[in-house]
C-alpha cells in the first residue's frame, strides 16, 4: 500500500487505501468489481463465480486475466512472508503507521512479525526509487 500511496501522489492524485480492506471502490475505475473479485479468491468465497463473472464484464477477458494474476500473485507473497515470519522493515513502519491504524491492518496475523512500539519516530522512503535504493 505504501506503493500504491506514493505512486498516486507522484501523479498528484491521492489513493482511496479502504480498497486495500474490502471497503469502496478504491478510487479507480471498475475498483469494486475488482476488489469483489480479490476479496472472494483470497477468502474462497462462494460468491467467487458471480464475482468472477461481474468482474469480466466489467473489464474484459485480458485485463481480467491480469487482475487474476495480480491477486494470485500478492496472495501468495504475502502468505510466504506472513508464514516465515518477514517484517516491515524499520524504515516503512513508520512511513505506513497512519494508514495502518485507519484500516485496522495492526489487528491482521502478519503483524506480529514486526516490531510496532517505536513507530512514530521511524521514517522510510519518500519516493518510489527510494524504496528499491534508486
Amino acid at each position: 500500500m505504501a506503493l500504491l500511496r506514493v505512486s498516486s501522489h507522484a501523479i498528484g492524485d491521492e489513493a482511496d487505501l479502504t480498497g486495500a480492506v474490502g471497503e469502496g471502490d478504491g478510487g479507480v475505475p471498475q475498483g469494486a468489481e475488482l476488489i469483489r473479485f480479490a476479496e472472494c479468491a483470497t477468502r474462497g468465497n462462494e460468491d467467487l463465480s458471480e464475482a468472477r463473472k461481474a468482474l469480466q464484464a466489467a473489464v474484459g477477458l485480458e485485463a481480467f486475466v491480469l487482475a487474476a494474476c495480480t491477486v494470485g500473485i500478492f496472495n501468495g507473497l504475502v502468505r510466504t512472508a506472513d508464514s516465515i515470519g518477514i517484517p516491515v522493515d524499520r524504515g516503512m513502519v513508520g512511513r505506513t503507521a497512519d494508514f495502518r491504524q485507519d484500516l485496522g491492518l495492526n489487528h491482521f496475523s502478519g503483524s506480529r512479525n514486526t516490531e510496532l512500539s517505536n513507530e512514530a519516530t521511524d521514517t522510510g522512503p519518500t519516493a518510489i526509487p527510494d524504496l528499491f535504493g534508486n
